[in-house]
């Protein structure tokens, strides 16, 4: 999760991607969403060299530019916050679970089995 999709880019806040959350949800639907928990902090700049560039020949693929979670949720620590700005934006508990884990799980369960 990083700030470049957020409208505000890297000035963006929890509300912010809260937005993001509710735009995808009212096009693809609230069990088609879940949230990801790749968080990239303490990582240097090796290891974005390392994401950003092919495997075989080096060469550089993309760059993430400057890296910068939304204020409110910018360490795993704050993953929590995202579930209160959820709630408090009028989502109920049990969508809220979807997004939060619930839906990741039932993928798991369909590619996995139970």
């Amino acid at each position: 999760m990083f700030a470049p999709f957020l409208a505000k880019g890297i000035d963006s806040t929890i509300d912010d991607y809260a937005e993001a959350i509710e735009y995808t949800m009212n096009i693809v639907g609230e069990d088609a969403i879940g949230i990801g928990t790749d968080f990239t902090q303490g990582h240097g700049q090796d290891f974005f060299e390392m994401l950003t560039h092919d495997k075989g020949y080096a060469r550089r693929l993309t760059s993430f530019g400057k890296i910068i979670n939304p204020l409110g949720i910018r360490t795993v620590g704050e993953f929590p916050n995202l579930t209160e700005t959820l709630l408090k934006r009028g989502h109920p508990e049990r969508v809220v679970r979807k997004i939060m884990g619930e839906n990741w799980v039932n993928v798991l369960k369909d590619v996995w089995g139970e």
